[in-house]
């Protein structure tokens, strides 16, 4: 027989607020996107197509009728290809307006011309994206599904309680975002510095013509037809075959092979390696941002459910009479205010406590008051209590997400009473709720663990 979840006091229930049922739970759950859409499917689709387009195409090689360079173009179907492998799991809004814009790259610059084996792989390249786009929507029209559901469900709406009401959600990600995009611009805005200069050169260059004579890892040896020998730095020096004439463009100690324009390789690597981690985590922020703050403008939507805390820091959703746990319909990391916690003005001494004594983590079942519409990728804020029965209001640090469909008929692990032990006359009495020490406790200072050693004081607080 399972023991019953802890109640909430009455004064933390707004008048009128429903029990979320495990009936309206279930067609909730259905609404989710189908198996086809979830974003392992169309990310591995998009990485195996991409691949196989690229070993595909062959590169062409650097001549007077077409020249190489800083390939701009090039460099942002990377960046698409690279960044939609993320966005299609963790960003679908962005993925519907990337998705496109690739496609449209891929045929209008890798189709034409192309051998009949690269046609195939890059034809494929613009199914699989297809496919993701499709998959996007699907996911994004179940949020929408998804949304509408608990606010028919609940049926009236109020304000969130004060401890939630400051709004950090997504500070952190936005300014990370904000720098490493700031840098991208930089390395952009020198990368176009550098061939503005190169053509500045080349405007003013005289055109020489010679026949290469030798070839080094980076250079090319040419003797001109007046009969100086000049060593060239060249990009592609297998571009250019011994004996082959090639035309060097010479601005008094300024020269380069006229094939091979300034390549900005380098700001361009530098581009992707802080625009793509930036732009994702700006738009990962913005969006936790602002589903936060629309959840605070405005009364929100509230239902009686019940939670449980796992070991590594989970809030587990159930129905609100799911009793026994059964079927957990939302999971996600949730944090609460270190002033709500049971324990103000005592951080200092609660870090130097932590260092002696392991937090201890209560998971038994709890009555909570949900607000917020729930959906994947959604802001949430739950009215609960911390061990010693004081209210306690937690909100979500990271988006909530639906379990698994293998696991979604499960509950997270329950506490089992362990044997007893020899040295348990030495050890402190247990407490009735049998908690359990975290596996996992946080060090001090360590802004990675803050969120959760704010819930873990919130359930751990001594009485």
């Amino acid at each position: 027989m399972s023991e019953p979840p802890v109640p909430i006091p009455s004064g933390s229930v707004p008048l009128g607020t429903a029990v979320w049922s495990s009936g309206a739970a279930a067609r909730w759950t259905r609404a989710r996107s189908a198996p086809w859409a979830r974003p392992l499917w169309s990310a591995a689709a998009l990485l195996i197509t991409v691949v196989w387009a690229s070993a595909a195409t062959p590169d062409r090689p650097c001549g007077g009728a077409a020249p190489c360079g800083a390939d701009w173009l090039g460099m942002t179907e990377t960046a698409l290809s690279a960044g939609l492998l993320y966005w299609l799991v963790r960003l679908p809004e962005l993925a519907l307006t990337a998705a496109p814009v690739l496609a449209v790259i891929v045929a209008r610059v890798e189709l034409p011309g192309s051998g009949p084996v690269a046609v195939v792989a890059n034809s494929c390249v613009l199914v699989a994206l297809a496919f993701g786009w499709a998959a996007a929507c699907a996911r994004v029209a179940a949020r929408h599904r998804q949304r509408g559901r608990p606010e028919r469900a609940a049926g009236v709406r109020h304000s969130l309680p004060q401890p939630a009401v400051r709004l950090r959600r997504g500070i952190i990600p936005v300014t990370a975002g904000l720098v490493l995009v700031g840098v991208a611009v930089f390395a952009v805005v020198q990368g176009l510095d550098g061939v503005r200069a190169d053509q500045h050169h080349a405007d003013r260059a005289a055109r020489i013509t010679g026949t290469v004579v030798g070839r080094g890892e980076e250079s090319v040896r040419v003797r001109t037809d007046d009969g100086r020998r000049l060593t060239v730095n060249a990009s592609f020096p297998e571009d250019h075959r011994v004996g082959g004439v090639v035309t060097v463009l010479e601005d008094g100690r300024w020269r380069r092979l006229a094939a091979e324009p300034y390549d900005a390789i380098g700001w361009q690597l530098f581009t992707l390696a802080a625009g793509l981690p930036g732009s994702s985590m700006l738009l990962t922020g913005l969006l936790g941002r602002r589903r936060a703050a629309a959840l605070r403008r405005a009364p929100a939507p509230v239902l009686r459910v019940l939670e449980r805390l796992d070991d590594d820091g989970r809030i587990w959703i159930h129905a609100g009479d799911d009793r026994a746990a059964r079927s957990p319909v939302l999971v996600g990391r949730f944090t609460a205010d270190r002033t709500y916690a049971g324990e103000p003005g005592a951080e200092q001494g609660d870090d130097e406590a932590d260092e002696e004594e392991p937090l201890v983590v209560d998971t038994r079942l709890r009555e909570a008051v949900m607000f917020g519409s729930p959906h994947e990728g959604g802001e949430l804020v739950l009215a609960t209590t911390g061990r010693d029965g004081r209210p306690v209001v937690i909100r979500t640090t990271a988006p909530s997400g639906c379990p698994a469909p293998a696991r979604g008929r499960r509950s997270p692990p329950r506490r089992r009473q362990p044997p007893p032990r020899p040295w348990a006359h030495r050890s402190r009495p247990r407490r009735p709720a049998s908690p359990r020490p975290c596996p996992r406790p946080c060090p001090r200072r360590n802004i990675l663990c803050a969120g959760d050693r704010a819930l873990w004081h919130a359930r751990a607080a001594s009485p």
